[in-house]
């Protein structure tokens, strides 16, 4: 069987690149090949697998070959072609292939290498390797040429060539030149400065990355303030009922309202034809119950709470049971629930009511903020448009379906609310 034959061309560049494999710029790095070399019991390593290396497979033609798919005819032809190299070395079968002298340590070459190596910048992200190396052999003779790739994307060439001559002297001389590539004048220094920058930039990009991870770790909880709100729920300490006002028999719409509400006939019905006269409505402020002590308003609770720490706002409608203190720092919250345990009544007294507290912690702390921000959202979506509630006789605020939820009876007819008491608390 006749051997197969390389071209001139492919001859040039197999010895070039296998030499520079085995050579003292590339072993003392290259930890694979390194590796293989030690555990091997010659220090030879396998043709075949020299063959199957990226570039290697470049010059040989042979696509995605691993290497056991390499044609033993083309290993053939590779051993053939280095036996003219003076610094490797062949088997005796012509399968492996390896230096022809002894690796200084490791230390000694890497601090040599880095002694004859330059960094240069800036080069452009489609640069090839011959370009630069052709590039700055114009110059002195160039062992070999390195394109790191970018700290935080490996993908893509950092912009700066690593440069490798045959001697310190070949570099030293280089730094003190004034060279221009591709239009753009190159900034040089020696290795070692690079390495150190290179340093700072793989240290600062994995602080961001753990800092990434950390909070997609982070529970979901982390992402709402904690222990702002106390619920409250209205007691009466009175067996008086409270739903008829002495000497007024007209009862008041004030479930789900705020703190102002009109007053008017029980159904508000039109008018026939025949009956010219106009039912009068008249606008009742909250002022008219800041001092009647069976009708609790934002204000009476806001005096009692904002003894223990600035209140942010008060989530509560004037005839509920039940709400909502939002303190703007926790520890409000934390001294409003401690006075209610330690008070005789068991809460706190707002006019002729007991305020009952409960912490909104976990799911329904959690719920509430989600509901808010969703309300909030929704108001940036629907400016000039957005009211606390549903519509203009349906002005039920925040609901909240976590625990203490305010209850509301939603069986109207015709929109309007229900007929209910001044205050509904129990």
């Amino acid at each position: 069987m006749v051997a197969k034959q390389l071209d001139e061309e492919t001859v040039k560049k197999v010895i070039r690149q296998v030499e520079f494999y085995f050579s003292d710029s590339n072993l003392p790095r290259d930890n694979f090949l390194k590796n293989t070399i030690t555990e091997s019991e010659d220090g030879m390593v396998s043709l075949a697998l020299i063959c199957s290396f990226s570039r290697m497979r470049g010059h040989l033609g042979l696509g995605d070959a691993k290497a056991e798919d390499v044609p033993e005819d083309t290993v053939e032809a590779v051993a053939e072609t280095l036996k003219n190299s003076t610094t490797l070395k062949i088997s005796e079968d012509g399968k492996k292939v390896g230096r022809t002298t002894e690796l200084p340590k490791e230390e000694v070459a890497i601090e040599q290498l880095d002694s004859r190596t330059i960094a240069a910048s800036p080069i452009e992200y489609d640069v090839k390797l011959e370009e630069v190396e052709s590039f700055f052999g114009q110059s002195a003779k160039v062992n070999s040429v390195r394109l790191p790739r970018h700290v935080g994307d490996k993908r893509v060439f950092c912009g700066t060539a690593l440069v490798e001559f045959s001697c310190e002297e070949d570099a030293t001389k280089i730094l003190t030149q004034s060279l221009t590539f591709r239009g753009a004048e190159l900034a040089l220094k020696p290795k070692k400065e690079f390495d150190e920058q290179r340093a700072k930039e793989e240290e600062a990009e994995s602080t961001r990355r753990n800092m990434l991870q950390n909070r997609k770790n982070s529970p979901q909880e982390e992402e709402y303030p904690k222990g702002l709100i106390v619920a409250f729920k209205l007691k009466s300490t009175t067996s008086e009922d409270p739903s008829v006002e002495k000497g007024n028999e007209v009862k008041l719409e004030t479930e789900g309202k705020p703190d102002s509400m009109e007053l008017g006939t029980e159904d508000k019905k039109e008018s026939s034809p025949e009956n010219e006269e106009k039912t009068e409505t008249k606008k009742l402020s909250a002022d008219m119950y800041k001092d009647n002590k069976d009708v609790v308003l934002r204000e009476d609770l806001k005096s009692v709470f904002q003894k223990f720490g600035t209140v942010k706002y008060i989530d509560f409608k004037m005839g509920e049971e039940s709400g909502y203190i939002r303190f703007e720092e926790a520890e409000g919250s934390q001294k409003a629930r401690a006075a209610a345990v330690l008070a005789e009544e068991g809460g706190l007294i707002v006019k002729n009511y007991v305020a009952i507290l409960d912490t909104v912690t976990g799911e329904a702390e959690k719920e509430y903020w989600n509901m808010l921000r969703g309300q909030e959202k929704f108001r940036g979506n629907n400016k000039g448009n957005w009211s606390r509630g549903g519509g203009k006789n349906n002005r039920g605020g925040r609901q909240f379906n976590g625990k203490n939820n305010r209850s509301r009876d939603n069986n109207n007819s015709g929109n309007r609310p229900n007929k209910f008491h001044k205050v509904a608390a129990a």
